[in-house]
């Protein structure tokens, strides 16, 4: 008893989680099989909770004969039900109940006017009849009673028909054992039965030998009680006195803490199985969704971010757009007549480079990309292998198949934000960082100084030769200009050459960000992991309540 008030002292909380449990609606078979079983369970567990200062429901169960209509008239002193030594009699459950109790019999023969106050009894039809709607009846009065009198005579307490019904409800009720037609010839049967019920798993509070017909007789002929019924006052003082209402109310817990305490264990003993498939199952998710994110990056970096065209066509363009003075001019001309097929393939893209290239460029370039998801199409059959074995190991851990059509779509989305995000942030701020050294003020006027020192060479040349009365022949206007195409051209290589190079730099750095951006967050499996993780941890709830309720009960 003390066991089971630690036990409810907790139950509201254990309750809660069961009902948890009983509303799971999701893919894992072995929680979703057992819902509808839970919901029963946490239905009675509450009406058990609410019913803990209501009357006690005490139910007379045995087989054919052994005189549980008698003992019912015995304890009543009335016959109230009818009774037969060679055949089934009670085919009605008689309710025998103090006045005023309200009991959720309906279509059960009622009878008010117990002197029992705290007590309603149950006389139920022969638990060994083969009319299965009087075995029906037994059962639903055995559901809702609190304590069980199991009757039985020397010649009938071991049926098995009658252990078939009490089995299911070992450890959910109180039980006492009554052997009804103690006789003076005959020895009691208690140790034998009681060593057999042991056998069978069930724990008996009390045991009376009585004989219930002169105990009836007795009180129709208001005789004083006589050693010939044997214990049958002991059974009166036990359903009279000793079942106070405290008592009652320990029963109703230790009943209620019983049925809890069975419904946890078995439920833990069905999923707890499951507990390392799911571990397993969660550590391969994890797996996939590495393999997949190096995979993507893998493949977006080789189509994207190995292409060093796109880089240096992204590099010249803002290095044009911001370039000053004559070599700057000239780059800006030169880098315009480069760029012309680029250009023209943005605008007639199939004479241009390929869609994700373009795409690139144009995130690269400052431009608004239509659709960005174009980088990430070579990173869909990659996925689709890796789904395609998660699909194969939740179905081996008991999954019914998962609907993610939509899984691909946003993972595809994920990965473009992220591409994009990188492409229009900090590779963007790398270009732009590149381009800004190379159109400054400094490298504008370093680059201007050879051809602007020419151009006055020449022209003190020119003049000073004037004024001399010399006369400058056309070579030397053609070797001139020669030496000033050779000087203009360096400057321009040794600037294009800068400009692949920053562009490497900044690749490289892109690169980089890239692999920071696909290394958290982004989860290619995000709905299987939260599925797995659910069960695993409903798995682990269900295991947790074993360990509070075997804690409780040491």
């Amino acid at each position: 008893m003390e066991q089971a008030e630690a036990i409810t002292d907790n139950l509201a909380s254990i309750l809660d989680a069961l009902d948890e449990l009983a509303r799971y609606d999701g893919p894992w078979r072995p929680l979703r099989d057992e819902t509808a079983r839970l919901r029963e369970r946490v239905l009675e567990l509450r009406e058990r909770e609410t019913r803990l200062d209501g009357v006690l429901v005490v139910a007379l169960v045995g087989g054919s004969g052994v005189g549980k209509s008698t003992l019912l008239n015995a304890l009543a002193g009335d016959q109230l039900a009818e009774v037969s030594e060679f055949r089934p009699c009670t085919s009605i459950p008689t309710v025998y109940h103090p006045p005023g109790v309200n009991l959720p019999f309906p279509g059960w023969r009622s009878i008010s006017g117990s002197a029992l106050e705290h007590l309603a009894l149950v006389d139920t039809p022969d638990s060994d009849t083969i009319a299965r709607e009087h075995r029906a009846i037994v059962a639903e009065a055995l559901r809702q009673c609190d304590l069980i009198l199991l009757c039985g005579s020397p010649e009938k307490y071991l049926d098995e028909a009658t252990w078939s019904l009490l089995r299911p409800l070992q450890g959910e009720r109180t039980l006492a054992c009554v052997e009804t037609k103690a006789m003076a010839a005959s020895e009691s049967v208690r140790d034998h039965w009681r060593a057999r019920l042991a056998d069978e798993g069930f724990q008996v509070d009390a045991y009376f030998h009585v004989n219930a017909l002169r105990a009836l007789d007795r009180k129709l002929l208001g005789r004083a009680a006589s050693e010939e019924e044997y214990e049958f006052g002991a059974l009166e003082h036990f359903l009279q006195e000793e079942l106070s209402r405290e008592r009652i109310r320990r029963i109703k817990r230790s009943n209620a803490a019983g049925l809890l305490r069975k419904t946890v264990s078995e439920l833990n003993a069905r999923l707890s199985l499951h507990a390392p498939t799911l571990e397993a199952l969660a550590t391969r998710i994890s797996a996939a969704e590495d393999a997949v994110r190096r995979s993507a990056g893998e493949a977006i970096a080789h189509r994207v971010f190995m292409e060093s065209h796109l880089w240096a066509f992204a590099l010249g363009r803002e290095t044009s757009l911001r370039a000053k003075g004559v070599v700057g001019t000239l780059y800006r001309i030169v880098e315009a007549i480069r760029s012309f097929p680029a250009h023209m393939g943005e605008w007639l893209p199939f004479l241009g480079r390929r869609a994700a290239g373009r795409e690139a460029a144009a995130l690269l370039s400052g431009g608004m990309a239509q659709d960005a998801g174009l980088l990430t199409q070579d990173c869909e059959p990659i996925y689709s292998v890796h789904r395609s074995e998660l699909d194969l190991a939740f179905a081996q851990s008991g999954f019914t198949r998962l609907e993610m059509d939509a899984g691909w779509e946003a993972f595809r989305t994920a990965m473009a934000r992220r591409i994009e995000s990188v492409l229009r942030g900090p590779a963007r701020g790398r270009v732009e960082a590149c381009a800004r050294v190379l159109s400054s003020w400094p490298v504008a006027l370093l680059a201007d100084i050879p051809p602007l020192a020419f151009f006055a060479y020449s022209g003190y040349i020119i003049v000073t030769d004037y004024f001399g009365g010399m006369m400058l022949t056309s070579a030397y206007f053609l070797h001139a200009f020669a030496v000033l195409a050779i000087l203009l051209a360096a400057e321009l290589l040794a600037l294009f050459s800068c400009t692949r190079a920053l562009a490497w730099r900044a690749k490289r750095g892109a690169l980089s960000d890239l692999r920071k951006a696909f290394a958290g967050g982004l989860e290619p499996f995000g709905v299987e992991r939260q599925t797995a993780a659910e069960a695993l941890r409903l798995a682990r709830l269900t295991a947790r309540m074993q360990e509070d309720l075997s804690a409780a009960i040491q």
